[in-house]
């Protein structure tokens, strides 16, 4: 009797066991879920909760990465990879985006200390999570077609996404916004072409998610990179 294949993504778990990251980022998450528990429980208020959503989206860049570079079916079907790849996008600005959640920190208070740490952990993790997402972006590409693609492809990305994080700070517009609200986010979009802020947002935060891949690219590599 066969035994069965329940392996149904056909992922390597190998790489999960060599890549110390993961684990280190659990840890983080751990670290920055602790306190803010902590500062729930000494303030008896949910303001900060919020991060850990924002958490999760940062999150989901990673997943459909980790899908489309060892799902061998997407790997193998065109179509499938573009729209797996045109969701990774929607997403990938939910990955800096957590930094911009500084706003709420207030001066002047007596969790003020904390509140900064917390957020300073959280905003680590999101970009951290975009950084691995995008390695294996680029690992994917740079398989399907060649490094010089890939580079292009994931620099554009990392401006697309700044661009991203402005709609979404300002204009208050989620990632599946484009299915719910799609003729008023595309207006937007337009709209948000000829604002002066809109670009400096979006050649900051792309420029700064460019330079962190470039940086942490060299430290992530693994066996099976």
């Amino acid at each position: 009797m066969n035994t069965p294949n329940f392996n149904i993504y056909k992922m390597k778990p190998t790489y999960l066991r060599i890549n110390p990251y993961y684990g280190r980022l659990a840890l983080l998450t751990l670290l920055g879920t602790l306190v803010l528990i902590y500062r729930v429980a000494t303030t008896q208020t949910i303001l900060f909760t919020f991060l850990l959503w924002n958490l999760f989206l940062a999150l989901l860049p990673l997943i459909i990465s980790k899908i489309i570079r060892y799902n061998t079916k997407v790997n193998s079907s065109n179509t499938a990879m573009v729209i797996l790849f045109g969701i990774w996008i929607l997403f990938l600005p939910n990955s800096p985006y957590i930094i911009t959640d500084f706003i709420h920190l207030e001066t002047g208070i007596s969790t003020m200390w904390i509140d900064l740490f917390m957020l300073f952990i959280f905003a680590l993790n999101g970009v951290l999570l975009g950084t691995l997402s995008m390695v294996d972006m680029f690992h994917s590409i740079t398989k399907k077609y060649n490094q010089k693609i890939a580079a292009i492809t994931l620099f554009t990305a990392c401006y697309l996404s700044g661009f991203g994080v402005f709609i979404g700070r300002f204009l208050r517009f989620n990632s599946w916004d484009i299915v719910a609200r799609p003729k008023i986010l595309l207006y937007c979009l337009y709209k948000c072409l000829f604002l002066y802020e809109a670009w400096l947002w979006a050649i900051g935060f792309g420029s700064f998610m460019w330079i962190s891949f470039l940086v942490l690219k060299p430290l992530l590599k693994t066996k099976n990179s």
